[in-house]
C-alpha cells in the first residue's frame, strides 16, 4: 500500500562514525501486509545509540537511529494486531520493540525513530499504552524497561523475589528501572553499579547501594536462591520477548510505580533538528535519557 506523506517525513540519517548526520525527506512509504507507519512524539537516547555515534558498535551505515520511542499509528499495512492480539487502529498510541539496527534501503528509509516517522515490519511487537500517561514516561519503555522486565523474567525462572537479595550492576536507566521492579515484587534491590547517577538515585527506586560496587556496564543481577546457596547466580539481560514488553508497559502504566521518579531521569525535549546537541547533552551524562520531539 502506498501512503503519501503531506508535508514528507523527515529522518536524521545517520553515516558513520566521525561523520555529521544528513537529514532526508521522505514523501511517502510503502506498506507491505502487517506493517505499520507511526508517528513519533518522542524518542530518546539511549547508551546504544552513544556507542554506536561514538564508533564503539558496530552498526550497518547509512541507517536511522533511536529504538526508544512513543508515537501514534499513521497507517497500517492491512490488519496489524497489538500484543493483546487485537487490530490497531488509527491514531492509537503505542510502543514497539526494539529491532536490529537497519540500512536505509528504497522504500524503507524511516529505520528508527530519529525521525518524525517509524516504518515497522511485519511481525513487530506493539503494544497500545493508552493516553494518560506522560510521553516521557513511555518512550524508554522498548529500550530500558523492557530490557528490565527481561532480567525479572530470567530471576523469576530461578527463584522468588519475594526476600531475595539482588545485586544490580550496569548503567543508565537499566539498573533503576529493574531495581524498582523487583522493589514492587518484595525483593531487596542493591544497587551495585558504578554509574555516579545510577547511586545517586538508588533509594528513589526503592533500592540500598551495595557494599561494592561492580564494574559491569550492561544489565547484570546477582543473587543467591536462598540462605543456604553456596553458589551465587548471575544473570545477563537475554533479548527481550513480546512478553517482556507487555510486562514493560504494565509496569509502567500501574499505579504503585508512581512512586518511582521516572520523568526525572529525562530531559525536556529537543526538536529533531538539535539532535546532534542532543546526543552531546546524551554524552554529559547530565540526564540518564535526553529526549527529542520530532514534531516541535
Amino acid at each position: 500500500m502506498d501512503v503519501l506523506l503531506r508535508p514528507a517525513a523527515l529522518a536524521r540519517a545517520w553515516m558513520g562514525a566521525g561523520r555529521n548526520a544528513e537529514t532526508i525527506a521522505v514523501p511517502g512509504v510503502v506498506l507491505g501486509p502487517g506493517e505499520a507507519l507511526v508517528r513519533v512524539d518522542l524518542v530518546t537516547i539511549a547508551e546504544d545509540d552513544i556507542a554506536i555515534t561514538d564508533g564503539e558498535e558496530e552498526c550497518p551505515v547509512p541507517t536511522v537511529l533511536g529504538r526508544e520511542f512513543v508515537g501514534r499509528v499513521a497507517a497500517l499495512g492491512g490488519r496489524v494486531d497489538a500484543t493483546d492480539g487485537t487490530a490497531l487502529e488509527l491514531g492509537e498510541r503505542v510502543v514497539s520493540a526494539a529491532g536490529p539496527h537497519e540500512r536505509i534501503g528504497g522504500h524503507r528509509e524511516l529505520v528508527g525513530a530519529f525521525a518524525t516517522h517509524v516504518h515497522l515490519v511485519a511481525g513487530t511487537a506493539v503494544a497500545r499504552v493508552g493516553e494518560t500517561l506522560p510521553a516521557c514516561l513511555l518512550a524508554p519503555v522498548p529500550g530500558a524497561i523492557t530490557r528490565a522486565a527481561a532480567v525479572v523474567r530470567a530471576i523469576e525462572a530461578e527463584a522468588d523475589p519475594e526476600g531475595l537479595a539482588v545485586a544490580i550492576s550496569g548503567i543508565g536507566a537499566e539498573p533503576l528501572a529493574l531495581a524498582a521492579m523487583l522493589a514492587e515484587r518484595g525483593a531487596r534491590a542493591l544497587i551495585a553499579s558504578i554509574d555516579p547517577r545510577v547511586r545517586a538515585r538508588a533509594a528513589r527506586f526503592g533500592a540500598e547501594l551495595a557494599p561494592e560496587a561492580m564494574a559491569d556496564t550492561t544489565l547484570v543481577a546477582r543473587f543467591r536462591s536462598d540462605a543456604g546457596d553456596r553458589r551465587e547466580r548471575l544473570v545477563r539481560g537475554s533479548a527481550p520477548t513480546t512478553a517482556d514488553l507487555d510486562a514493560a508497559v504494565g509496569f509502567i502504566r500501574a499505579p504503585g510505580t508512581r512512586r518511582y521518579p521516572f520523568a526525572d531521569l529525562v530531559s525536556a525535549p529537543l526538536p529533531l533538528d538539535d539532535l546532534d546537541d542532543a546526543i552531546e547533552l546524551a554524552r554529559s551524562g547530565r540526564h540518564l535519557r535526553v529526549a527529542i520531539a520530532p514534531g516541535a
